[in-house]
């Protein structure tokens, strides 16, 4: 099935992950992170976990706009060969446009989308 796995890395360190994110990036074959920027992937990358990342894609635009449409784009070309995981920071639907565009266009294209959450900033703010 053409699917990607949408994750929430959290807004801390790999202690705060559930299990279960912490799973599935682990058993990824393609695993792709939004940034390296962020205290678990450095975390994940000491652990030996194979990973890229779209950094890259943030210097080849001028615009937001672009990266993440660049960004959806090849997760979606992507998924058409193979199952992707795709991490991104905090929670995947606050603040995360490229979840939002892989939400809208994915099915459009016969591409399951799966959210699985992690905790956002905001949690921090209310606990």
């Amino acid at each position: 099935m053409k699917n990607i796995i949408v994750l929430g890395l959290g807004s801390g360190t790999l202690d705060q992950m559930p299990i279960g994110i912490y799973r599935t990036i682990k058993q990824a074959k393609q695993l792709y992170f939004r940034t390296a920027c962020h205290p678990v992937v450095d975390e994940l990358g000491a652990e030996g976990v194979q990973y890229n990342s779209f950094d890259e894609v943030y210097e080849a635009h001028q615009q937001f706009a672009e990266v993440y449409e660049d960004i959806c784009e090849r997760l979606l070309s992507m998924a058409e060969r193979e199952p992707v995981v795709y991490g991104v920071p905090g929670h995947p639907l606050v603040a995360e446009k490229t979840v939002q565009l892989l939400l809208e266009k994915g099915p459009q294209r016969g591409i399951g989308i799966e959210v699985i959450g992690g905790q956002s900033f905001l949690d921090a703010v209310f606990t």
